[in-house]
């Protein structure tokens, strides 16, 4: 093998972490919709959760041509820490959300403020040569994968800890 684990662990951990940021809130949105009281019956909710659960992947379409270029001009790194730091703020203050248009913003620049894809790629790319550049995407997408599945599970996990509790 011809790369660097080190730089390939922080690659697999930081995708991770982005694909958890875009699904935690699947488990639970409904429930928040209904909470933040911007229904007027339950049967609402599905609507508002559907708009808020995509405001994530809004952003990233609006910004993706921006953060490859970003990551051209200003290197992989700081458009990855950057990135981390948005995913970190923007999720706490989804959580302190006191009403949907709070909730809906925080997730729309949570993803406009995400270039994690596009340099985590290139960075992939730069890290591995020849034959190990396959292994190096596989285990982009396998740490993709595991924080797609994780994201909701384990959110629903907690919310019903939070529900026996509270």
């Amino acid at each position: 093998m011809s790369y660097e684990k080190l730089p390939m662990a922080v690659l697999f951990w930081v995708t991770f972490v982005n694909a958890y940021g875009m699904t935690f809130l699947f488990s639970f949105i409904g429930f928040m919709v209904v909470d933040l009281g911007g229904v007027k019956t339950k049967n609402e909710a599905g609507y508002l959760a559907g708009y808020i659960s995509s405001a994530f992947f809004v952003g990233g379409a609006v910004s993706a041509i921006f953060w490859g270029w970003a990551a051209d001009r200003y290197g992989r790194k700081p458009v990855v820490i950057v990135s981390l730091l948005s995913i970190v703020i923007n999720s706490v203050l989804f959580g302190m959300a006191k009403d949907i248009y709070a909730a809906l913003i925080t997730r729309f620049l949570a993803g406009l403020l995400n270039g994690i894809v596009p340099a985590s790629k290139v960075m992939i790319a730069e890290l591995t040569t020849g034959k190990d550049q396959s292994i190096g995407m596989s285990m982009l997408s396998a740490a993709w994968s595991l924080g797609l599945i994780l994201g909701p599970a384990i959110s629903g996990w907690t919310a019903s800890i939070d529900a026996e509790m509270g």
